[in-house]
């Protein structure tokens, strides 16, 4: 009896051992199975290979999409995608659409809330080296990288992250030294990625906890179920914000001076977005954009050098304001014009625009690098439909998404030869 029951408690302690080493073993080659809204619980760091926008776990002769949050599909269609659990694998941004209509493998490593030293050095390039540090993958170079540049927040973003990198270490009077900047990226990589910093991303990358995917997910799983409350309540608190919603000139009087600045037409009616929705850097003086241009290329240079043999295409993308036809408060009826004017504030929002588009397009002639500009088919959309979310007015709907996307694929002799 005592050698029955002991083999009964070794049972139930050894059971639950070789279980949990058998999910470890064969959990990473499922990455691309787990549904969307558990992503949230994967290692960051493997999260391009969580993405369905691919035809298998390791994707192949693929398309790599960098940038900020629009690279990385943010936007009311993801929010609604995320909370239908009907569809565990859903499409939500440009990756997908590319996917379905190219059949090409596609992956983003865009992450929001960041500029192009983030976003075009360190995060695209440590998740490449992290992915490729297992022992099961092998991630090779993409064959196409779209690079997108966010004419809304990519200057301001870009100076405040090298102020934040650069001014504590390194000489300001060398900073439009490429050598020197190369020098500053490369100790940077070395001493303080900011990518590891943040949310301390692969804090056990360098432990044997680094290889226990499956524990870390079900650690971390269990560990968001006490947040969930709380970022229900945070999700409800944006849905409370300024909705774009239709002009109304009896109204007029209820909203404080300066809130029509952005009045829209968008077929025969006239819709008020929000006054502090992303533009272009008007606010910002002509030394720091010609700073955050300088970010950008440089940045791009450092991040072709690494992915070198990956052909790469600049796609510009206009900001929320510069994507609707804007109406003066002459035009757009509402008596406001007796009392202010944001005729000079349309044109200078057009004047940087253009100086923008013009930059950048230099950028990627100078070093050979492909050019796609989707302003003309998005605002040629926005004419007729609202194509960015009611209240995320920042990023596209689904139907802004797939503007964009086909404008890509449009505009790019090569996507075009994989159209199904």
């Amino acid at each position: 009896m005592k050698v029955i029951k002991l083999l009964s408690n070794f049972k139930l302690i050894v059971g639950p051992i070789v279980i949990m080493i058998f999910l470890e073993l064969t959990f990473p080659y499922f990455l691309h199975k787990i549904p969307l809204y558990l992503h949230a619980a994967i290692d960051s760091g493997l999260l391009g290979l969580a993405q369905t926008s691919k035809r298998s776990l390791i994707p192949d002769d693929y398309i790599l999409i960098l940038g900020d949050s629009n690279a990385a599909g943010i936007g009311e269609w993801f929010n609604e995608s995320l909370n239908d659990r009907r569809n565990l694998w859903p499409d939500f941004h440009t990756a997908h659409i590319l996917h379905n209509k190219l059949n090409v493998d596609v992956i983003s490593f865009g992450g929001a809330g960041a500029g192009n030293l983030m976003n075009l050095v360190f995060s695209p390039i440590t998740q490449f080296k992290y992915i490729n540090s297992f022992g099961p993958y092998n991630l090779k170079k993409p064959k196409r990288i779209l690079v997108i540049f966010d004419e809304g927040n990519d200057i301001t973003d870009n100076i405040k992250e090298l102020f934040k990198l650069y001014l504590n270490k390194f000489d300001k009077d060398r900073i439009y030294d490429q050598s020197y900047f190369k020098l500053f990226l490369d100790d940077v990589f070395q001493n303080n990625n900011p990518y590891l910093e943040k949310s301390n991303r692969f804090e056990v990358s360098t432990s044997s906890l680094k290889r226990l995917l499956f524990s870390r997910f079900l650690y971390k799983g269990i560990d968001d179920l006490f947040y969930e409350d709380k970022y229900a309540e945070n999700h409800q608190r944006v849905l409370n914000k300024t909705k774009i919603h239709k002009f109304k000139a009896n109204e007029v009087s209820r909203y404080p001076s300066g809130y029509f600045a952005n009045i829209a037409l968008v077929g025969s009616e006239k819709w008020v977005f929000s006054n502090k929705n992303f533009r272009p850097p008007i606010d910002v003086i002509e030394d720091d954009i010609k700073l955050g241009i300088y970010v950008f290329e440089q940045s791009l240079l450092y991040a072709s050098e690494f992915f070198k043999g990956s052909k790469i295409d600049i796609v510009f993308l206009p900001s929320v304001t510069s994507s609707y036809q804007l109406l003066t408060l002459e035009d757009s009826g509402s008596g406001l014009n007796r009392l202010e004017s944001n005729y000079s504030y349309l044109a200078e929002i057009k004047e940087s625009e253009i100086f923008l588009v013009q930059e950048v397009k230099k950028i990627a002639e100078k070093h050979g690098f492909g050019f796609i500009d989707v302003r003309q088919d998005v605002r040629s959309a926005s004419k007729s439909q609202i194509i960015h979310g009611m209240v995320d007015q920042n990023h596209f709907n689904e139907v802004g998404y797939h503007v964009f996307s086909d404008s890509i694929i449009n505009q790019s002799d090569y996507l075009k030869q994989f159209v199904q």
